[in-house]
């Protein structure tokens, strides 16, 4: 059964904030290149109200061993664009946990970052790790209540408490959007028929 999550079509009511953990889906009809069709996964949210998060679904022409020398035979794994700040950072988001100590927990089941050296070691020894994690440069930032003015104009609608994290991971990047939309609910499918250029329609 695929679980229900909407945001109040009434932004007088109180909306909780947003946080580590929570995943924002950008509208269809949001055009701004950084962001179209895309899931953000919120990393956390600092003390003056900012956030910070990756973006999940944007696959750049790169590779893990082409930007840090990565040992092993999966060291081919492909790169994401996280955002357009700093991208010469680099993230990875992964489902094991304790495995790499360190790690911070955003999900249940899904951890950011951990421990490099105990990275390398596990790709040098050749355990595998196309499923379990991804990697990411650069990030997305917004200012204390940008982000929320994105939400109230429609950009984003915010789906909290996801309950299959690993999918984040094993699905391909074109499936990312268009699952996590399904979801949203019925209530959301029109998103699904629209052309991702307007022009088409």
């Amino acid at each position: 059964m695929e679980k229900e999550n909407h945001i109040p079509s009434d932004t007088s009511l109180p909306r909780p904030p947003l946080n580590g953990g929570d995943i924002l889906i950008s509208s269809p009809l949001l055009q701004d290149p950084n962001f179209k069709r895309s899931a953000v996964l919120i990393l956390q949210r600092d003390s003056s109200g900012g956030h910070l998060g990756l973006v999940l679904n944007q696959p750049l022409q790169l590779s893990l061993n082409e930007v840090c020398h990565m040992p092993g035979p999966e060291a081919g794994l492909p790169l994401f664009g996280g955002g357009p700040v700093d991208m010469q950072r680099l993230f990875w988001v992964h489902t094991l946990g304790e495995q790499l100590p360190d790690s911070v927990e955003v999900l249940p089941g899904l951890w950011v970052g951990g421990n490099y050296e105990t990275l390398m070691e596990r790709f040098a020894t050749g355990r595998p790790m196309k499923d379990h994690i991804r990697f990411y440069l650069g990030y997305s930032g917004w200012s204390p209540d940008q982000l929320e003015k994105e939400i109230d104009a429609g950009a984003w609608v915010v789906l909290s408490n996801f309950l299959d994290p690993g999918m984040l991971i094993r699905s391909s990047a074109d499936r990312v959007w268009p699952d996590l939309v399904r979801n949203l609910g019925p209530s959301y499918r029109h998103w699904l028929m629209l052309p991702p250029h307007p022009s088409l329609n």
